[in-house]
């Protein structure tokens, strides 16, 4: 049977990013009666690793973490009980919501085991290494982080990133992914990794020698700076811009569009007006220029206006240094991470980001029915804004309070229809058919 299959780093925990992306893609799998694999080619050192990504909707049986798969008990469930356990006064243990060991940390200082079936992971403090265990409590693998622009690495790396030994062998992140795939991957398998910045030479090499169906993901503007977009033209693309596919194929770049995400449920089509509730979406990273946002709403209620957003997204250290940066009017809520944004609470959907592919969270408000006030970027924010009269764009902070000022007025009323018609574009069953053809290689 054919699969999809996702190979990812996954490393922070956090909402709104690639992981939002990657869930409605083993939507689609499953949409599409085949099987998906969420692959993650680094360490998952955190107890019950596994919870954060099901939170986000992922199956058990979709998730797969390269170096704990060398532990024959490493997918195992969680099934330890604390009295089991032959623990110090010093010790502490970690538990979950069913009473399963999912760590213990020793109370000596030396690390931290983390629990399946059985110990099988040991964290080493003193040494800053990783140890993977068998049921047996043989050895399976070891690792350590090596920052190859700080200490000389064994093994070729690019970036930061873990190496391994095995068997007397050290491996790179990639070279075990490659020796994990040798014996999982099969000819009818979609295998797609996100995203494709980083070279990965011997994973290339691999796919291109027993010619399996692989893509790489580019999520943003490459064309940027091409010389450190590290693309070539033996590798396929799948781009999320439909204009961006079409620029690197008069490069003659293997580029696909594939939208991100598709939508769902389309609001209802009415008049919007006058606006006073703003929503913004996002991991809150630099990159979403939220500092701009929050000083021009706090702006406004200095100046008297009533006009709120919330914010849905980013960590919560993230969130907290908002707080402390700035003094947050009554008018600006930080929900932080929620499992289901309420876009039907808000009237317009607002971004200040300084560049977007595609914008999820934009496409996902305007399939609500939100209107939107956009920065005025590349590429996403134009090209939306080129179909929708119900989308405005701004440049500078000033430009935004006038946009919100005017759009605040009590004349201002404005149709949704033509963004709910942008988003239905990115149907579910359109999205779908392009996976139909990839998985039959029609690309």
């Amino acid at each position: 049977m054919s699969r999809i299959i996702t190979l990812h780093s996954f490393t922070k925990i956090q909402r709104y990013g690639f992981e939002s992306t990657q869930f409605y893609r083993a939507r689609i799998a499953r949409y599409l009666g085949v099987d998906y694999l969420h692959i993650l080619t680094n360490p998952q050192v955190r107890p019950d690793w596994k919870v954060v990504l099901k939170k986000l909707g992922f199956l058990e049986k979709e998730l797969i973490c390269v170096p704990h798969s060398f532990s024959d008990i490493g997918h195992d469930s969680l099934s330890v009980k604390p009295e089991t356990l032959n623990l110090s006064d010093s010790d502490t243990v970690e538990l979950t919501a069913d009473g399963f060991v999912s760590s213990l940390t020793l109370g000596d200082g030396s690390g931290r085991y983390y629990y399946t079936s059985g110990p099988f992971l040991f964290e080493d403090f003193k040494a800053k290494e990783l140890r993977w265990f068998h049921k047996d409590g043989n050895l399976a693998l070891e690792g350590r982080f090596i920052n190859p622009f700080k200490e000389p690495s064994p093994v070729s790396l690019f970036y930061p990133e873990y190496i391994f030994r095995k068997d007397g062998v050290i491996y790179s992140e990639e070279d075990l992914l490659v020796k994990f795939l040798v014996d999982i991957a099969q000819d009818t398998d979609l295998i797609i990794r996100d995203q494709q910045s980083i070279p990965k030479p011997s994973l290339w090499r691999y796919m291109e020698n027993t010619g399996k169906n692989y893509y790489e993901v580019i999520h943003s503007n490459v064309l940027m700076n091409m010389s450190h977009a590290n693309l070539r033209k033996k590798n396929k693309y799948l781009v999320a811009s439909e204009e961006l596919t079409e620029s690197l194929q008069t490069k003659g770049y293997h580029s696909t569009f594939l939208a991100p995400m598709f939508s769902e449920k389309l609001g209802e089509l009415r008049h919007i007006g006058p606006v006073r509730d703003y929503c913004l979406v996002g991991h809150m990273g630099e990159i979403k220029n939220v500092g701009l946002v929050i000083e021009a709403f706090i702006e406004l209620y200095k100046k008297g206006s009533n006009v709120e957003i919330t914010f849905y997204g980013g960590s919560e250290t993230r969130i907290q240094e908002l707080r402390n940066q700035y003094d947050i009017p009554p008018t600006i809520h930080l929900r932080g991470v929620v499992d289901n944004v309420p876009y039907n609470l808000h009237q317009c959907y607002l971004s200040a980001s300084y560049t977007e592919l595609f914008a999820n969270a934009c496409v996902e408000a305007l399939s609500h029915g939100l209107l939107a006030l956009l920065s005025d970027v590349d590429i996403a924010h134009r090209f939306y804004a080129e179909q929708s009269s119900a989308i405005t764009l701004f440049r500078t902070k000033e430009e935004l309070i006038e946009k919100i000022e005017e759009m605040e007025q009590v004349d201002f009323c404005k149709s949704n229809a033509e963004n709910i018609a942008l988003a239905s574009h990115y149907s579910l069953e359109t999205v779908a058919q392009i996976y139909r053809k990839l998985l039959d290689r029609n690309f």
